[in-house]
């Protein structure tokens, strides 16, 4: 009889189990939030170099003006600091005056400092600098200028700019130039 006794009890522990429920609520499965993708905007730091063409007019110490045109290479580095980007910039151009008799070709050789808004692909700037101009004569006259532009980043390796430009050379009453100048660069 103890052998029955502990048969049924061993086989009586062995068909039981812990009672469970139903859950009479559906669980709520909670999905993760959605990554949110901020784009960091364009890095305009680095440094470029390119050709430019220019087109203006000058006159020496008042009307009427003379047109001429130019083309050239430039160098320069910008530093972009969050909303604004601060650069330098060399630049050289070989001009043509048309209606002037031969040697009708002149050199400008410039340098400027840069102060832009980061918008993103797009950067309004001023500009402030240093050129001279020669040989006039056999010789080379020195002045400030003053400009106002917009750079556009068409990819990350290719810059797009125009800018207006003002040139006061020191020649004779004062040579007075007024450029746009079309400026296609290459960053690195």
């Amino acid at each position: 009889m103890l052998k029955h006794l502990a048969l049924t009890s061993a086989l009586a522990l062995a068909t039981t189990g812990t009672a469970m429920a139903g859950n009479l609520v559906e669980p709520v499965i909670v999905a993760p939030p959605a990554a949110i993708y901020v784009d960091p905007g364009r890095d305009w730091s680095g440094a470029y170099f390119g050709v430019n063409g220019d087109i203006g007019a000058f006159n020496i110490g008042g009307p009427p003006s003379t047109s001429y045109w130019g083309l050239g290479v430039h160098a320069g580095y910008l530093a972009d600091m969050g909303d604004f980007v601060f650069g330098a910039e060399v630049s050289y151009e070989y001009t043509t005056v048309p209606s002037l008799a031969p040697p009708n070709n002149f050199n400008r050789i410039g340098g400027d400092l840069i102060l832009g808004y980061d918008a993103g692909d797009f950067m309004p700037h001023v500009t402030v600098g240093a050129a001279t101009l020669g040989p006039i004569g056999g010789t080379w006259y020195t002045g400030w200028s003053a400009g106002a532009g917009a750079s556009v980043m068409v990819t990350d390796n290719i810059m797009l700019t125009g800018r207006y430009r003002y040139t006061r050379y020191n020649f004779g009453p004062g040579l007075n130039a007024h450029a746009g100048k079309l400026m296609l660069s290459y960053r690195f």
